[in-house]
């Protein structure tokens, strides 16, 4: 079925090298399971995957201990490992399966409706898992090429989510770029707050497994647990998203001990804020790194920071990629940032024609982002192409407006978008969290000192948080569009109109 079983035959060398150790960790319970059990479970359950015909096991909700062997029994056993979040609805599982090729292996831990539950031996290693099995609806015809080892699919916050595929030799060949990059080894605590259907969730899993590492799961995320667990079991590594960074940032600054036992941090997933960046290098004795990259082609650009850096810029292309900036922006310079990388996915599981339209003809993935390169080849983010909007007859890029609002002491977090307007197109518009008191106007004041007039919110909302998706990112799409309904409607926020 896959063409190789690389990502089994490296754990299965570490494992042996590295047997008594404890492989993962849960913060929240305290259990433990060595690597030897570990691997004694995944033979087990590969045993019993390799006696069912079904090529696809599809889990829904974070594995327990128990069940996490199941990834590297896919491994073992050859088998596609499709994990889903179990906060999305019921209907919509129901759509993700339906669209899956070929027979499916179910599991979750209180089973789906409408699913057909398997009669299963209660002593059993599926059994074992502490999951429910069911059998997938199996209406797709299966694609004719290779099955890949790991589907994980997108947020699906800009169209129905992409099933992007891997064999276990690009997942193999992206964790070592990972080990490579930062170093990671047997010695290292990793920790995961993230869940394991979401991508960094799975390089945690990953870079521990096949290093001899620990790994240490705190998931879900909490700032207490986050806390907990790194002083508890002095975590040396993480890479963390920024919006679990930036939630943290009180903790962190109040008290820079709890830091202490990193030896590398990371942050991923979404550009930190450059005040909070330079903020963490005049705190940090270890390694501060930032990555700008996707699911589909893993790390593309690295920077490690060091005190008084510009931390503006998220470094250049790491050995392996090339970065180019590509379809023309609406400004000199600007375009939509696109990636060659010896790391690339195996593309988008039985959706061809999507997977086309994503790569140049030269083999470069459009990554959907806007950008441009500085005068020394650094990668400057500028946000989503399609979260740029014209105001008065001009582009406005909201990470640029963002960028300088979230140097205000007093914001935690912000997001900056347009609302419809007749006269300019679109007014500019932000959405801010407070760390403490802060008035509209001395917001709009702290802006027209630092922004050029092009630049100026001319309409403010407050919010007592941000909702996020299920990758701890927030959910700028369904933000956006409920305060535009908002602004639409009777109840008008503050406003200071553009002059």
């Amino acid at each position: 079925m896959t063409q190789t079983r690389a990502v089994w035959d490296r754990f299965t060398a570490v494992a042996e090298r590295e047997g008594d150790k404890p492989a993962i960790v849960d913060a929240v319970t305290g259990d433990a399971i060595r690597y030897a059990d570990l691997w004694a479970r995944a033979d087990r359950l590969a045993a019993a995957l390799k006696d069912r015909p079904e090529p696809t096991v599809a889990v829904i909700g974070e594995p327990p201990l128990a069940a996490l062997a199941l990834v590297l029994a896919c491994a073992a056993a050859e088998r596609c490992f499709i994990p889903f979040s179990d906060r999305e609805p019921p209907e919509r599982l129901h759509a993700f399966l339906a669209r899956l090729p070929g027979d499916t292996l179910v599991a979750s831990t209180s089973g789906l409706d409408a699913l057909q539950t398997l009669d299963l031996p209660a002593d059993g290693a599926l059994a074992a898992t502490d999951l429910v099995w069911q059998a997938g609806p199996g209406d797709v015809p299966m694609p004719p090429t290779p099955l890949p080892f790991l589907v994980t699919h997108t947020s699906g916050s800009t169209g129905w989510p992409k099933a992007i595929a891997f064999s276990q030799a690009t997942k193999r060949h992206r964790t070592e770029q990972s080990i490579g990059l930062f170093d990671v080894g047997p010695a290292d605590r990793i920790l995961s707050p993230t869940p394991l259907n979401h991508s960094l969730g799975q390089r945690h899993f990953f870079l521990a497994l096949m290093t001899g590492a620990t790994l240490i799961k705190a998931y879900p995320f909490r700032p207490d647990l986050w806390i907990e667990a790194v002083q508890r079991y002095q975590v040396t590594f993480a890479v963390p998203v920024a919006t679990h960074l930036k939630i943290l940032q009180k903790n962190l600054f109040d008290d820079p001990t709890i830091l202490s036992s990193f030896r590398c941090l990371v942050t991923s997933s979404a550009p930190a804020e450059p005040a909070f960046k330079s903020a963490v290098l005049d705190r940090a004795g270890f390694q501060f790194w930032e990555i700008f990259g996707m699911t589909e082609t893993a790390c593309a650009t690295a920077v490690h920071y060091q005190p008084g850096d510009d931390t503006a810029h998220l470094g250049q292309p790491i050995p392996g990629t090339t970065v180019r900036i590509g379809q023309a922006g609406p400004e000199a310079g600007t375009g939509e940032i696109e990636v060659l990388s010896d790391c690339l996915c195996d593309g988008y599981w039985n959706d061809p024609d999507r997977w086309a339209a994503a790569v140049t003809e030269d083999g470069y993935f459009r990554s959907g982002d806007l950008g441009r390169l500085d005068a020394h080849g650094n990668l400057i983010y500028l946000g989503r192409l399609t979260e740029s909007f014209e105001s008065g007859g001009l582009i406005v890029f909201p990470a640029e407006i963002e960028r300088v609002i979230s140097e205000h002491p007093a914001i935690d977090q912000c997001l900056v978008f347009g609302t419809p307007d007749p006269m300019f197109g679109n007014l500019i518009s932000l959405a801010y969290t407070t760390t403490g008191p802060l008035e509209d106007r001395d917001l709009i004041r702290y802006a027209r000192a630092r922004l050029p007039k092009t630049m100026w919110p001319a309409r403010l909302f407050r919010q007592d948080q941000f909702p996020l998706l299920a990758s701890g990112k927030p959910d700028r799409r369904g933000l956006a569009a409920r305060l535009i309904a908002q602004a639409q409607g009777a109840a008008r926020p503050s406003a200071a109109a553009p002059s």
